[in-house]
């Protein structure tokens, strides 16, 4: 036996696997122990990190010797164990149960908890619960880059120079600005960026509470964020409905269609692996071979933003071959109403009868042969038998008109997307469609997937209605393991008490109360729905209450993207007008909300818990055209962001183990349990939490407006505020240091979490929800949460025969609105994707990262590791060979818009004609800071701010314009 001698300057084998072993301790290290990863000491290292957040002092990158075995017995030495979350937006995997081990006051680790109840014997529990994300969230607390003390600019914005100041300065300093601000050019100018990540109740109530008491304008970012789910708002007229995780087991077929939940549903993620274990059948439609389709049965490659015509194929199959549920479409659905022939409207009670109702609907009888109109109150047809086929005369106020079923149009758009016709378009072959059809029809209980992807598409509306419309057609709805979801929500409705604390609700309660009390209460008594009354008065209210406004129209109107996305009428061909046309109709009607308005300037802006120059499609355009309005600039932050890195104050918050909180929004039925995190360390540094930041930036705006004498101000609906009573009234309830009665008292008044509930989530980290509650938000979901059962949503419909909450309170396809007419979107089509950005021959998309939440940990030592370290693009290997780039070659990528420069990753599981850039990155981990939002032209769609129509209106997170990613055209070369 021959031995192979080491090179010279080589390690032995055995010492190069010490090595490895101690540097990997040393890592581990840096994650456990405070006192090795905590804030850099060096003045002169601090600096350079809050210049470049990716410096190698902001790293890991010289880890210290360690004892091995002193290391690891101290690992499992503690003081303390407490129970705690994480309070980031997951949402689909949101939260997860951990124990929290402290040591001498600081946290060394956590751990998964696993005390998850089992539903019932048949289908798997929850546990585990966690990803790699929440397993290292101490290390990301303690990490050099985290902020101690409030940061005030000394240089240019973006220069990253910066000098520590006290809380006493930094508040001084702002307040005033506030108070001159608001004094000199009106409260809306004061503008706040509440980010993806206000979902936990403390800053969320926070926020509203601080900026409500100075009427400023507080931006609706979930339509900007492509979380809107239009095309389920459309159909469903709400856009929440989904499953506990563990109702897949009742399931024979899923669809993954269009998402990832490997990586946006992690903890979730083995109830589909069981489910396929236990038989149920997994399909992955998507255009790349992601994480999710190699355990899927069936992998369905389909062109980026084609779907709709994958699913308008299979219903085209489901209708010509009578396959579809009969009973189930006239009971459900409007397909059964009539619309008109000479205008394409649908039939109403104000055509046959004057002073008629508008929102009365018919359907023909064929028991009677006549038409008549459809029960509100109910589903049940009763004695009518609705045709769904046929043509009728019917007598109207205004002569004889001819009718169809929605069913008669329906079909013929539907004739030309026979599997032939549509494999060309989305690539999936014609025998693969009959397939799928044949599945779904087959299948006992079909269900889908939870995804947001669709709505970050430029047709995503039409994308979703055509995915539902098959899935209603093949007979799956309201039953276990069965039916279409869209977006996974179910909140404590204690929230909703927030509203009545409000100054803009307070000053406007006697209006509402005359304007919409006498309808109120007589529609509650017609409908015999409280929930759809309370809804309709929601919509009807939004728009005129101002509590938030689209952020889209913001950043486009008063940030300048407007600049790129109006080029849409010369990426879309179908669009009739200039998109400033659209926009100036919909503001003129009042359809849609726009502050400040358009003749005033913003002069702060806010960032609590948002990232805008990070998230904003074509953000470029924000500090171009926006910053040099801005006199003041505050990010509320734990380490420097993009949009941090552009403020003038940067305000250290207090991570997640530092504040007991409870989450507000995002909290979902997947994973059906509202968690609190206790506090188990002191606040790290000088940091302090959002609501005793609210509350002494408050205390010190009543101290200058005392001195200054500038003790009120006029609130944009003429009436006076008070500067020099704001802490008092902000307060008056919960002192600047009790932030844990915030969460308390959610819970407290909520009716949907059963007794008792916040000493036991104090004692167990988690209650389960016992109901879907009061808070609207809730509504879709429409069923009962009853114990040892598992959640499956609409049963309330299929079941209990409630209306929906649209025009027809149907499932409704068909939208006569006059731009749906104009636009020829009244029903579920297809229509190819916009060249937005220009007509280049790749398809950028996009994705939520598995290593990120959002861009929390993307610049996190740890988490880069696990990846290549850098930003990077997915593209398919005989693209790369196209253009002779090879894995790992620096490129720019490029449009009409801008470019970004960025490495290659060559991928065999992506398709030809796409490249992926999966989303978080910040800026600076770009060269020359040129991310791909860059690139993003994200044109606006008209279809998305229509108005005047019963149940499409705004209200808060839902149907308002939105902006898109998944349609980006660019070309990419070798830098």
């Amino acid at each position: 036996m021959t031995v192979k001698k080491e090179k010279e300057n080589e390690l032995p084998r055995r010492g190069f696997c010490k090595e490895c072993v101690k540097y990997s301790v040393a890592l581990s290290a840096f994650s456990l122990f405070p006192g090795i990863s905590n804030w850099a000491a060096n003045a002169a290292e601090r600096k350079e990190i809050l210049k470049n957040p990716l410096s190698p002092s902001g790293g890991i990158c010289n880890p210290a010797p360690v004892d091995f075995e002193k290391f690891y017995r101290q690992k499992w030495t503690w003081d303390k164990v407490h129970l705690g979350t994480h309070n980031v937006n997951c949402w689909f995997q949101q939260n997860c149960n951990f124990h929290v081990y402290t040591k001498e006051g600081k946290v060394i680790r956590e751990e998964q908890v696993g005390n998850y109840p089992q539903t019932n014997s048949k289908v798997p529990d929850f546990n585990p619960k966690g990803c790699q994300k929440g397993c290292s969230y101490s290390e990301l607390m303690y990490s050099k880059p985290r902020i101690l003390n409030p940061l005030k600019r000394e240089g240019e914005r973006g220069e990253g120079k910066w000098k520590e100041v006290s809380w006493d300065e930094a508040l001084t300093d702002i307040a005033g600005k506030l108070i001159d601000t608001i004094d000199r050019h009106g409260s809306k100018t004061v503008v706040v960026d509440p980010g993806s990540n206000i979902v936990n109740y403390l800053a969320f109530y926070s926020m509203f509470r601080f900026f409500d008491q100075l009427d400023s304008v507080i931006l609706d970012v979930n339509c900007e964020l492509g979380d809107d789910q239009q095309g389920a708002a459309v159909t469903f007229g709400e856009i929440t409905n989904d499953r506990s995780a563990d109702d897949y087991f009742y399931s024979d077929l899923v669809f993954i269609w269009g998402g990832n939940p490997a990586y946006t549903q992690i903890p979730n993620f083995h109830f589909l692996t069981e489910a396929r274990y236990n038989g149920t059948k997994i399909v992955a439609i998507s255009p790349d071979m992601n994480a999710s389709a190699i355990h899927a049965d069936y992998f369905i490659p389909v062109k980026p933003g084609t779907d709709s015509a994958l699913a308008n194929a299979i219903s085209y199959i489901l209708i010509n071959e009578k396959l579809y549920k009969h009973d189930l479409i006239c009971e459900q659905t409007d397909l059964p109403f009539l619309v008109r022939i000479d205008n394409n409207k649908l039939l109403r009670q104000s055509d046959l009868k004057k002073n008629g109702s508008s929102e009365i609907l018919y359907r023909w009888n064929l028991n009677i042969n006549k038409p008549q109109q459809a029960d509100q109150a109910t589903l049940n047809l009763g004695t009518c038998n609705p045709a769904l086929e046929g043509e009728f005369k019917v007598k109207t106020i205004n002569g004889i008109v001819t009718v169809q079923p929605v069913f008669e149009f329906l079909k013929k758009q539907l004739a030309d997307f026979s599997p032939e016709n549509a494999s060309k378009i989305c690539g999936v072959a014609p025998e693969t469609i009959r397939k799928l059809a044949m599945m779904l029809v087959n299948a006992k209980a079909a269900t889908n997937t939870c995804t947001s992807n669709f709505s970050k598409f430029y047709h995503g509306d039409i994308l979703v209605r055509s995915q539902i419309l098959a899935f209603i057609l093949s007979g799956h709805l309201g039953r276990k393991g069965s039916g279409y979801v869209t977006a996974s929500f179910l909140v404590p409705d204690g929230g909703v008490n927030l509203v009545y604390e409000l100054e803009q609700v307070k000053e406007r309660g006697l209006y509402y109360m005359a304007k919409y009390g006498a309808s109120f209460w007589t529609n509650l008594y017609k409908s015999e729905d409280w929930r759809y009354t309370l809804y309709k008065y929601h919509i009807d209210t939004f728009v005129d209450s101002r509590s938030m406004v689209n952020s889209t129209l913001f950043w486009n109107l008063h940030g300048g993207i407007i600049e790129v996305s109006g080029r849409t009428k010369e990426w879309d061909p179908y669009l009739k007008r200039n998109i400033n046309e659209y926009i100036k109709e919909t503001l003129d009607k009042n359809w849609q909300v726009l502050d400040p308005a358009l003749n005033t300037q913003p002069r702060v802006l806010f960032s609590w818990a948002g990232n805008s120059i990070r998230r904003v499609r074509s953000s470029q355009q924000l500090l171009k055209v926006l910053w040099p309005k801005l006199d003041l600039v505050v990010a509320l932050e734990m380490r420097l962001s993009s949009t941090a890195m552009w403020a003038d104050y940067v305000l250290p918050v207090n991570g997640a183990y530092e504040k007991t909180t409870t989450m507000v929004a995002n909290t979902n039925t997947l994973s059906p349990f509202l968690h609190t995190t206790n506090k188990a360390t002191e606040n790290t540094g000088n940091s302090k939490d959002e609501w005793e930041i609210a509350c002494l930036l408050a205390k010190k705006i009543q101290e200058l407006s005392i001195q200054r004498n500038i003790r009120t101000f006029t609130s944009a609906r003429k009436r006076i505020r008070r500067f020099d009573e704001m802490y008092n009234t902000l307060t008056a309830t919960i002192k600047e240091n009790e932030s844990e009665k915030i969460s308390k008292k959610i819970v407290d008044e909520s009716s949907n979490l059963g007794d008792d509930a916040w000493n036991k989530m104090k004692k167990k980290g988690f209650v389960k929800f016992t109901g879907v509650g009061n808070d609207p938000a809730n509504f879709g979901n429409a069923c009962d949460i009853k114990p040892g059962e598992t959640i499956s949503p609409h049963t309330w419909h299929t079941e209990n025969k409630k209306p929906w909450m649209t025009l027809s309170r149907r499932i409704q396809f068909y939208i006569d609105h006059d731009w749906y007419l104009e636009l020829k979107e009244q029903l579920p089509i297809h229509k190819n994707p916009p060249k937005a950005g220009g007509d280049y021959p790749l398809v950028l998309t996009s994705g939520h990262a598995r290593w990120s939440i959002h861009s929390l940990w993307r610049t996190d030592p740890l988490m880069l590791r696990l990846q290549r370290g850098e930003p990077f693009l997915l593209m398919s290997e005989s693209d790369a060979q196209k253009r002779g780039i090879a894995d790992d070659d620096k490129t720019k990528v490029y449009n009409d818009v801008g470019y970004m420069l960025t490495r290659v990753k060559v991928s065999p599981n992506v398709q030809p004609g796409q490249v992926i850039m999966y989303h978080g990155w910040e800026s600076y981990q770009f060269a020359e800071w040129k991310s791909y939002r860059n690139v993003l032209a994200s044109p606006l769609n008209p279809i998305e701010m229509v108005g005047d129509y019963p149940y499409l209106k705004p209200i808060m997170a839902v149907r308002q314009p939105g902006q898109n990613d998944r349609d980006t055209r660019v070309e990419v070369v070798k830098n």
